[in-house]
Parts: C-alpha cells; structure tokens; sequence
C-alpha cells in the first residue's frame, strides 16, 4: 500500500470510529452533545495511536 492510500484509510478508519462512537454514545446512552463530542474525540485518539503502533510494528525491520 502507498503513503497516501494507508494515510486515508487511516483517516477514514479514525472518522468512522468517532461518527459510531458519537452515535452510540448519544444515542444509546443519551448522553449530552458535549459529552458525546469530547467522548468521539478521545475516541480518535485511541484509534490513531492503536494506527501508528500498527504502523510501526508492520515497518520495523524494513531498513535493511
């Protein structure tokens, strides 16, 4: 895979986890738009540092 296509798979696998999460948290949960924002943000979060420890895992030891 290239730079660009894993940098917007990426990106959409992060949007996608913050628009459910945002979705589950105010709907099924019933919780406030602000809790549900800050909820789906810290969401991205997790999702982008679980996708960079991926990242790295894949590219270590192509250095040689």
């Amino acid at each position: 895979m290239g730079p660009r296509v894993t940098l917007a798979f990426g990106g959409f696998a992060a949007l996608a986890v913050a628009i459910g999460w945002f979705l589950l948290s105010s709907q099924v949960a019933h919780t406030d738009v602000q809790t549900a924002v800050s909820e789906s943000l810290g969401a991205i979060l997790i999702a982008m540092i679980v996708l960079s420890v991926i990242g790295a895992i894949r590219r270590s030891g192509t250095d040689e």
